[in-house]
């Protein structure tokens, strides 16, 4: 099977990938994961809702979205054919001990996939020499490890972000041992950028981001986006 890994990351480096979240014909579904300490594996659903098209599927945890350094976890299978209009579940084992206790760590679970060849070798061998480009699909989910006893919980840790307006921006404080996913950000009615440079979607465990306005005082709303990929919306005012 390791044989058969190191082709297939070999082959996607020449394809063209389009990677969303809910790719229309392959997808994963769901929107995040959460591995909680104790279990021994979680399970996690892949899904191909093309009629006539089989795909071949990878899939691995890996520590960033944009990279392939692989993370603590084995997924099960990791390489397989999905026939059109099935589903496949798969399993995420972790090796997770020697994670930090006192808060979440994150990583991405990646399911990639090309269209299966329906053409003999020497057809495949003629369209690759040709130079014909094969679309691929890439979905790409957060996976949180989530050890037991942390104190509160996910939901009461999205309502009490902590927000002051500063010299540069707003400094958003979270105090949780719990990762806050942003969906939205408004201060004084200015909607801030959540994507870098000067923003980020995800605020860490007992982390802080400042994210630039010119606003002296105003009220602020933001969204959050649950463990069940849901949105929780909530206002406070800054004086």
């Amino acid at each position: 099977m390791k044989g058969f890994l190191r082709v297939f990351l070999i082959v996607t480096g020449s394809l063209v990938w389009v990677t969303t979240a809910l790719a229309d014909g392959f997808g994963i579904n769901t929107t995040r994961l959460i591995y909680p300490e104790g279990v021994n594996s979680i399970t996690v659903t892949v899904r191909n809702t093309m009629s006539d098209q089989p795909y071949l599927v990878q899939a691995m945890v890996t520590m960033a979205p944009d990279n392939l350094q692989t993370a603590p976890f084995n997924v099960t299978p990791p390489l397989f054919r999905l026939e059109p209009n099935t589903t496949n579940q798969m399993r995420i084992i972790g090796q997770v001990s020697h994670l930090p206790k006192d808060r979440e760590s994150v990583f991405y679970f990646n399911a990639r996939a090309i269209p299966a060849s329906r053409t003999s070798p020497t057809e495949s061998q003629s369209k690759d020499i040709s130079g014909t480009a094969q679309f691929g699909v890439g979905n790409i989910i957060k996976i949180f490890y989530r050890p037991a006893g942390l104190s509160g919980s996910s939901d009461n840790a999205q309502r009490d972000l902590q927000f002051e307006l500063v010299g540069n921006g707003l400094k958003v404080t979270n105090s949780s041992p719990y990762f806050i996913n942003l969906a939205e950000l408004t201060v004084g009615g200015q909607k801030l950028s959540l994507m870098p440079p000067n923003g980020v979607p995800m605020i860490a465990p007992f982390g802080t981001h400042t994210y630039p306005t010119r606003l002296k005082r105003g009220q602020v709303s933001w969204k959050t986006i649950t463990d069940q990929g849901a949105q929780n919306g909530f206002v406070q005012a800054i004086r």
